[in-house]
This record gives C-alpha cells, structure tokens and sequence, in this order.
C-alpha cells in the first residue's frame, strides 16, 4: 500500500471531520479576538494558539479573579481583556470570560 494516499485520505476525513462538541459553562461574551499576532475571532469550540496550552500562560490565580474551576486537563489564560479555558491536550477554547 502506498503511503502518500492514505495520508492524504487521514488528512482530508480529520479535515472534513466535525469538532468534538465541547461544554462549557455559560459565559456572557461569545467569542475573544486572539492577541495581535493570531489575527481571528475566537469561539468556544476552535483552538487556540499553541502558546496558550503551555502552563506558563495559565492564570494561577483563578479563583482570586472570580473565574470558575477549570475542567480536567484544561487551565484560564488571558487573552486580551478576557480569560479563555483552554484545554491543555488539544488547545480547545472551553469558556470565555471577560476580564474584570
């Protein structure tokens, strides 16, 4: 079997294939514009820049900051004037939150 069309086939279906639906808790702001080098609006469900996954950007002081828990394997970051859940293992934006 020839590797390069089953590549392209996994990568076409991982295209074409829906999101996980994710829940979240319910935020009063629907969507954050990423900072100024990732040009795009950001929704609960897309991924967030990789830089946002590493643990040195996470919000060590949730709590103090009214936010609530993070879920499993997920941490707040800021982004601009609003904190964003993002989920560590895949980059996925939980909840959104504005920055009080």
């Amino acid at each position: 079997m020839k590797k390069r069309p089953l590549v392209t086939a996994l990568a076409f279906a991982a295209l074409l294939s829906p999101t996980l639906p994710v829940l979240a808790a319910e935020s009063s702001h629907d969507s954050v514009t990423a900072p100024q080098t990732h040009n795009r609006e950001l929704t609960v469900g897309d991924k967030a820049p990789d830089q946002y996954k590493r643990e040195d950007a996470a919000v060590k002081d949730w709590k103090a900051r009214g936010l609530p828990a993070p879920e499993k394997e997920s941490h707040w970051v800021r982004m601009g004037d609003h904190y964003v859940m993002v989920q560590i293992t895949n980059g996925v934006v939980l909840a959104i939150h504005p920055a009080s």
